[in-house]
Parts: C-alpha cells; sequence; structure tokens
C-alpha cells in the first residue's frame, strides 16, 4: 500500500491480492481467541500497509506465539 500511495497507481491484481492478505490475515486472527482486538486490528493494518513483508512478519509471530502457548 505504502508504494501504491508513493506512485500514485494501484494495478488491480495487486489490489486483488492485497485484499487476499488481509483477509487471509483476519481469518487466521479469527482463530486466536485469547488475543485482544486491538492486537487483531493492529495486525491487518500492518499487513495493508506492508503487503507481502507484512505478511511474512505476522506468520513468524503467529509461528513464534502458537509454539510458545503449544510449550506452556
Amino acid at each position: 500500500m505504502v508504494l501504491f500511495v508513493l506512485t500514485g497507481q494501484a494495478p488491480p491484481i495487486l489490489v486483488v491480492a492485497l485484499l487476499v492478505l488481509v483477509y487471509l490475515t483476519g481469518l487466521e486472527l479469527w482463530r486466536e481467541e485469547d488475543l485482544p482486538f486491538l492486537y487483531k486490528a493492529w495486525w491487518c493494518l500492518f499487513v495493508l500497509l506492508l503487503n507481502v513483508v507484512g505478511f511474512a512478519a505476522f506468520w513468524i509471530w503467529l509461528t513464534v506465539r502458537r509454539r510458545r502457548r503449544r510449550e506452556a
């Protein structure tokens, strides 16, 4: 999204891909019942702004969180 704002152009296929990434993020966060809503909103906005890099960071965080929860 940051790149789209800076260039002033957004190809339709990339906008659709961005919406799919945000949807998948929201879907995974929906399953995390013990996570506060503010964290869920923050992660969705983070993925919206940073696209694939944000989505990768989200999955790394989610994997670490789930692994720590399993160990505890």
